[in-house]
């Protein structure tokens, strides 16, 4: 795991990438309700989230075994996004997969009788078949696929976003080849078959950005992405003409080399050596590893 370490703080990012943070203490901290226990259903709806994405969510319902903080109903819920409505699936990067016989210890908010999670630990989880170095959930047909850029950041211009966007998706060359078709206005999260890139003005919490991947439930092929950065977070270039030297951020190229792994059916594993990792500092330099190509040719 990398740490940063600032003044006598250690601040753990998880790169969603997400982009922040196993902050245990803090959880328990803001947490009204700490809970354990067994998944028993999990159903998917279609619902606008609070920056009016369309979206599929969960409503996870869960069995409470054991109740470390706060008192709780026998069963309870709450939703998470992503999930799947008939044939449709969306992965959401930055935020678990629950399925229905895991056990969980759960950090919720419960604000007017409505759950909300704040982070979850798998206790049981379910059998791991893939290596510590690829976890993958779903492909693309072809080896290669093309998206929209919206570069309007506020930490370069659009020419050098798009270079650093540019690097960042190239990285996964030969095995997967990610072509920035045009640009575009869009800066909302929908299901259309059009693959976009965007940065939110908004700071995110502790996430620095999100990929949201549609598939097909049943044959497990990818039909669109959706990748959104939130510009509150600063972000810096490896070209000294477009930004100055990297300090309190993060090297777009390198966040976006993460996240385009996602776009193309990774997921986050335990290889320490992966950009897909889920943990980083501020101004990591590593981009795509080979053990990430390697990875990526499973499935391509």
């Amino acid at each position: 795991m990398k740490k940063l370490v600032v003044l006598v703080f250690i601040f753990v990012f998880l790169l969603v990438f997400p982009g922040l943070a196993d902050k245990t203490v803090r959880d328990s901290e803001d947490a009204t309700h700490i809970l354990v226990g067994e998944v028993t259903g999990v159903e998917g709806y279609y619902d606008y989230n609070e920056y009016g994405d369309y979206l599929i969510f969960s409503r996870v319902t869960v069995r409470v075994d054991k109740e470390l903080k706060g008192r709780a109903e026998k069963f309870i819920s709450f939703s998470v996004e992503g999930g799947e409505v008939g044939e449709l699936g969306l992965r959401v990067s930055n935020t678990p997969v629950f399925k229905k016989g895991q056990v969980h210890r759960l950090y919720l908010k419960k604000l007017n009788a409505i759950y909300k999670l704040i982070k979850q630990e798998k206790i049981k989880p379910e059998a791991k078949p893939q290596t510590e170095c690829c976890a993958t959930f779903a492909k693309w047909p072809q080896n290669t696929a093309s998206f929209y850029l919206n570069p309007n950041c506020n930490d370069m211009t659009p020419n050098c976003t798009y270079s650093e966007i540019d690097r960042g998706s190239g990285d996964w060359q030969p095995v997967f080849k990610l072509v920035i078709a045009g640009t575009t206005s869009m800066t909302k999260v929908k299901q259309d078959y059009q693959n976009i890139v965007f940065f939110r003005k908004a700071k995110g919490g502790s996430t620095i950005a999100v990929t949201y991947t549609w598939y097909n439930r049943t044959t497990g092929i990818i039909i669109e992405f959706d990748m959104m950065f939130y510009d509150g977070w600063k972000y810096f270039s490896f070209d000294r003409n477009c930004t100055s030297a990297c300090n309190g951020g993060f090297y777009l190229s390198v966040i976006a080399a993460h996240e385009f792994g996602h776009a193309i059916g990774l997921d986050h594993n335990d290889c320490t050596a992966s950009i897909m990792y889920p943990y980083a500092d501020y101004c990591e330099t590593g981009l795509v590893q080979s053990v990430d190509r390697t990875c990526a040719a499973t499935i391509y």
